[in-house]
């Protein structure tokens, strides 16, 4: 089996020379630190295990982790930076928090595309692979896409009563992570602000911000159903999406068995994290209904009018994106068309 060391803290790391070669002795050995933002039992916490694993049961003795989950080593908002210039060798992009460098990619965070995990992490996967303009933006930062997930259609959740109409919507705050995200809450009529999650429960709690939008799976890690009075169940606000990406580097410095063990267990966590959390979506909203949340179904007439307002999003998204002299309208097409839209 491969060996996978959890690390406690970034001094043990420093102390220990973690992110150093094997020595002469273990030269066939592949060393690779595995950083994430995410708290223990988050659903991308086991998506990355779920990948570890995997490769250790492929690999053997020849791959060797070290893994610094829950912003040990580097915040959540830096995992980018950090992969780029090599102080990890793989993480968990958020596309959102990466807008700067990754615009095209949000594509996959735009409010009305895919109704499941499944659908939205299939078009991805196969966009970053397939679409050289979402592709080329990982080469820009020294990134090699591994494996990527998106969750559920993002719903409204609130800590007052449920927000069913425009006017619901009108002036409130909502917690956004950025990037496409903050065109959807504006398109509702409300104001982003843009709050890392590991700060939302604060956020809510002091007043901060009204609502999020979020995904069932992502409340508990951050104990937001102790503060929740309202959740939708039929929106579609968008979503949020990560990239499991190696540094360029370290990539090209692993045999090709190794990339190629990495790759494939790359898809089987897809799949792994699709039926996981499509699974988890309806368990988990019985169990906040059982807490007291009001977890509610938008009217046909009231999902029409708020579609027609998201409806504006894409050629927003659109827009402010070729006004830079990037092609996204394209990119939006494919993606569709990886969708089954037209």
């Amino acid at each position: 089996m491969a060996r996978v060391r959890l690390a406690v803290s970034a001094v043990a790391l420093t102390l220990s020379g973690a992110f150093a070669f094997a020595d002469a002795a273990q030269a066939e050995t592949v060393t690779m630190s595995v950083v994430t933002g995410s708290p223990p039992g988050h659903i991308l916490s086991k998506g990355v295990e779920n990948w570890m694993s995997c490769v250790s049961e492929a690999a053997g003795d020849s791959v060797e982790f070290n893994y610094f989950p829950a912003g040990q080593l580097i915040a959540l908002r830096e995992l980018q930076a950090g992969l780029e210039n090599g102080v990890a060798d793989s993480v968990p992009l958020p596309v959102g928090y990466a807008s700067d460098k990754l615009p095209l990619n949000g594509v996959s965070m735009l409010p009305g595309l895919g109704s499941t995990a499944q659908e939205i992490i299939s078009a991805l996967s196969k966009g970053v692979r397939e679409d050289e303009a979402l592709s080329s933006e990982y080469k820009e930062i020294n990134a090699v896409p591994i494996w990527v997930m998106g969750f559920p259609p993002y719903q409204i959740i609130s800590t007052s009563a449920a927000m069913r109409t425009l006017d619901d919507f009108k002036g409130k705050v909502i917690r956004s992570a950025g990037g496409t995200m903050n065109l959807t809450i504006e398109a509702l009529g409300a104001a982003p602000a843009e709050v890392v999650v590991a700060d939302l429960y604060v956020s809510m709690e002091r007043g901060v911000v009204d609502a999020t939008i979020s995904g069932a799976n992502s409340v508990k890690p951050y104990n937001v159903q102790e503060l929740m009075k309202s959740m939708s169940v039929n929106g579609a606000f968008g979503t949020f999406t990560n990239v499991f990406a190696i540094n360029g580097d370290k990539w090209e410095s692993m045999p090709e068995e190794t990339r190629g063990v990495m790759t494939d267990c790359g898809l089987k966590t897809e799949k792994f994290m699709a039926e996981t959390m499509d699974a988890e979506a309806g368990e988990l909203l019985a169990e906040f209904k059982g807490l007291g949340v009001d977890v509610y179904k938008f009217t046909p007439e009231e999902i029409s009018v708020l579609n027609e307002k998201l409806a504006s999003v894409h050629d927003d998204w659109v827009k402010r994106l070729e006004d830079r002299g990037l092609p996204a309208r394209e990119v939006l097409d494919r993606y569709l068309g990886r969708l089954g839209g037209s």
